[in-house]
């Protein structure tokens, strides 16, 4: 690895745990253990470290995400997995790290922001299509709107800049459906999702 990558790494590490704004030029040279007067022959200012950190995360994500994707589990086991992971690491980002993003440096809040929002929807519609062909996820599910309806519910609780879902979608008769079977499903006893599955046969939902 080279020192280059270490230094952000490590920089990047404080960022998430305590934010940005709380982190001086003074904090991040004594973190490395350089002089002052070295960090800035390295690095032009705390925007040029603000980028690159915010470049390191989204190749972290990738990386992650990435080996979520090619995991020879199936999508039951990969979902504990990554729960799992989540709480080890994603829950440790305090939320000041997205404020300071969002409030001192807008552009790159809105460029990760559009990151986050195709990489998760990327990877949350490919764990939906391989459920279905598992066998373990219904077949009558649409993975572009569980993949939508997913990413805009959890993004409302942690990343409220996400939103996937457009005007379009909820005018749409197709996604409404979609959210109604989602929802109760979720809430249904295999008794309840027996009649659900009656009913929904004369339902006026199944008409196009």
């Amino acid at each position: 690895m080279n020192e280059n990558k270490k230094h952000i790494e490590k920089i990047l590490s404080k960022f998430l745990e305590f934010g940005i704004k709380s982190i001086s030029m003074d904090d991040i040279a004594a973190e490395l253990g350089i002089s002052k007067k070295k960090l800035y022959q390295l690095y032009k200012d705390k925007t040029d470290i603000v980028t690159q950190s915010i470049e390191a995360l989204k190749g972290y994500m990738q990386s992650t995400t990435k080996e979520f994707n090619d995991s020879t589990l199936n999508v039951i086991e990969k979902e504990i997995e990554h729960q799992n992971r989540y709480i080890e690491t994603y829950l440790k980002i305090k939320p000041t790290f997205i404020y300071d993003l969002k409030k001192f440096y807008p552009d790159l809040f809105l460029s990760f922001g559009l990151f986050k929002r195709e990489l998760l929807f990327e990877s949350t519609h490919k764990f939906i299509e391989d459920g279905i062909e598992q066998g373990l996820f219904r077949e009558d599910i649409d993975p572009v709107y569980i993949a939508k309806h997913t990413i805009t519910v959890t993004a409302a609780y942690f990343h409220p800049d996400i939103n996937e879902i457009s005007d379009q979608d909820l005018a749409s008769r197709h996604f409404y459906k979609q959210y109604f079977l989602y929802h109760l499903n979720g809430l249904c006893s295999e008794k309840g999702r027996q009649v659900l599955n009656k009913l929904m046969q004369k339902s006026k939902l199944n008409d196009n």
